[in-house]
């Protein structure tokens, strides 16, 4: 769970007063994140763009790595287990053309 300081816990209407001093602090890297509250309870999380960026990154590394594992276990799959794509489109009833 992420911790947050009292300083990056703001109410949704003290962030709509001062969202541009708020963006200048978490340009200057003078706070990390806000943590924005709406009747109590947290909606929003703000962060610097260069941070979102590396959790995009992240996150997109880590499905592809996922993936790549997943293709690596399928090819330990022997062949007489394998169904082809022909059968999964009769199994389902779709016709090629409907791809």
């Amino acid at each position: 769970m992420i911790t947050y300081i009292k300083e990056e816990i703001l109410p949704s209407t003290l962030v709509s007063r001062n969202f541009g001093g708020i963006l200048d602090k978490l340009r200057m890297r003078k706070i990390e994140k806000i943590a924005v509250m709406r009747n109590n309870r947290m909606e929003a999380v703000l962060l610097p763009v260069e941070d979102y960026e590396n959790l995009k990154e992240i996150a997109e590394l880590a499905e592809h790595s996922e993936i790549y594992n997943i293709i690596k276990q399928r090819e330990k799959t022997s062949l007489k287990k394998a169904v082809s794509f022909e059968n999964v489109l009769k199994e389902y009833k779709i016709k090629p053309d409907e791809l």
